[in-house]
């Protein structure tokens, strides 16, 4: 029991990376947002930072479970990568909409 157990921990390690890469960049997308929303440049700038943070991590984590993927755990993996896969999609889709360039007048 206890070799089991030793084995499933850096697997349950990494997919703890990966929900928590998930959470960092949910928590940026709403800062961009309220950025946004409230129009102050110094707290965009604040909210991209944090942004690209969260980008880093969730490709850390795609790294990382692209490491560990195996037939043994390849359900509970496929799983986690898809949700990463997701939320790297959506940060990707808040990234380019504050890359519009400002309109002409």
């Amino acid at each position: 029991m206890t070799e089991v157990n030793q084995h499933q921990m850096p697997l349950r390690h990494v997919i703890d990376n990966a929900e928590k890469a998930m959470q960092i960049a949910k928590d940026a997308e709403m800062a961009v947002r309220h950025a946004q929303v409230q129009s102050d440049p110094n707290q965009l700038r604040a909210a991209l930072a944090e942004l690209e943070a969260a980008q880093h991590a969730l490709h850390k984590a795609q790294s990382q479970l692209d490491a560990k993927d195996n037939d043994h755990h390849h359900l509970e993996l496929t799983q986690v990568q898809d949700q990463l896969g997701q939320m790297q999609q959506s940060v990707d889709v808040v990234d380019s909409n504050t890359q519009q360039p400002k309109q002409v007048r």
